[in-house]
């Protein structure tokens, strides 16, 4: 069991006024059996702003909000103390869409020839056991893909960063579940807060025996009671944790930092 507190922040300057800004954020963290909300604070600003919360179909809770009046700036700020611990995780389904293929993850033929490959050889000893597979596949992820801040974006495929054998820990997710999913694993896409501090991060959970597991391929290691579970989803597309449009001709400087600590 771990007792963290956590701090997550975003700020958009923007180069001009803009106005009529519709944003969704899916910025607070789950509440699960595993993880506990002990304290939480969260402000949005300018404080003109108007929202209401709700919980999306995969149970991410979003925060649904406008801003009217002119402005050049939209500032959000979670923090809080959570209690972690995953002996407190309770059987669940394993839903049947986390088994299939995303826009994002759907694997090339390159994909597809390199799993093979993998199951003949790196995987033959574990076949059987889902979570073995899992864990194995995220370990030779780790070890034969490259981080490479700013090779990709938000629309990256898992073919198209699979192809370059680089990118970031939202492609390095996005390969695991194109190829866990070639095998039947149900896998789906976590983001978070990790121990630590600088940026939000990705991982994947894996059901296996009616538990979900995480696993972090871009850091090569269990996801455990160090993380912190914002949302999750079948890929990036069903929960970013920020997205939102306005009117306006306006360039944006995001800047985002979080930071977890063990109490």
């Amino acid at each position: 069991m771990q007792k963290l507190k956590f701090l997550f922040l975003t700020k958009l300057d923007f180069s001009s006024m803009i106005g009529e800004h519709h944003f969704v954020l899916r910025c607070v963290p789950q509440v699960l059996p595993e993880q506990q909300m002990i304290e939480l604070d969260m402000k949005v600003m300018p404080q003109s702003c108007t929202g209401m919360f709700s919980t999306d179909s995969f149970g991410n809770q979003v925060f649904a909000g406008s801003l009217l009046a002119p402005h050049k700036f939209f500032y959000y700020r979670v923090n809080g103390e959570i209690v972690r611990n995953d002996a407190e995780k309770r059987p669940e389904a394993a839903a049947p869409y986390m088994r299939y293929p995303t826009k994002l993850t759907s694997p090339s033929d390159e994909i597809r020839l390199y799993a093979d490959e993998l199951w003949q050889h790196e995987l033959k000893d574990c076949q059987g056991d889902n979570y073995a597979v899992a864990s194995r596949l995220s370990d030779v992820i780790y070890r034969t893909f490259a981080y490479a801040p700013g090779s990709t974006n938000v629309y990256t495929t898992a073919a198209e960063a699979f192809q370059q054998r680089s990118g970031v820990c939202q492609d390095y997710v996005h390969v695991f579940l194109a190829i866990a999913r070639l095998y039947g694993i149900p896998a789906r896409y976590v983001s978070g807060l990790p121990l630590g501090d600088g940026a939000t991060h990705a991982w994947v959970e894996i059901w296996h025996d009616g538990l979900w597991y995480g696993l972090d391929p871009t850091r090569g290691c269990l996801a455990d009671e160090g993380y912190i579970k914002l949302n999750v989803g079948r890929d990036f597309n069903d929960c970013p944790i920020e997205r939102g449009v306005f009117r306006g001709q306006a360039n944006q400087l995001q800047t985002t930092y979080m930071k977890v600590d063990i109490l």
